[in-house]
């Protein structure tokens, strides 16, 4: 996927300390209802597992609004909900390395030391 810098406009990144009783996926459906042109899934507290299917989930609202989603920090896991890319900082992978696992089709952002 190649991304243009109009889907750069307003980049989502959800909080769970946010959500004040509603759920994280109505939370980003309501963002991007708002416009937000790109999501970042960073979520530190869940196990492997429960990220896959809530990355599964959200894919699935992020593709009926025609907006990227990228996950936080592991390939492994973007490339199993299919996500459209993957962000990783410097201690979690060389950008060299991630970009041979993830291929050229897929979003690439990684963190400046």
């Amino acid at each position: 996927m190649n991304i243009t810098k109009e889907q750069l406009l307003l980049y989502g990144v959800p909080e769970r300390a946010c959500l004040t009783g509603r759920s994280l996926e109505s939370q980003i459906e309501a963002a991007l209802q708002g416009g937000v042109t790109c999501l970042q899934l960073r979520e530190k507290h869940l196990d492997k597992e429960e990220l896959l299917e809530e990355a599964k989930r959200v894919k699935k609202i992020c593709e009926s609004y025609q907006v990227p989603l990228i996950l936080n920090d592991d390939v492994e896991l973007m490339l199993a909900s299919d996500a459209d890319g993957v962000h990783v900082g410097q201690q979690d992978m060389d950008a060299r390395m991630a970009r041979e696992l993830i291929g050229p089709d897929k979003i690439l952002g990684v963190s400046e030391p």
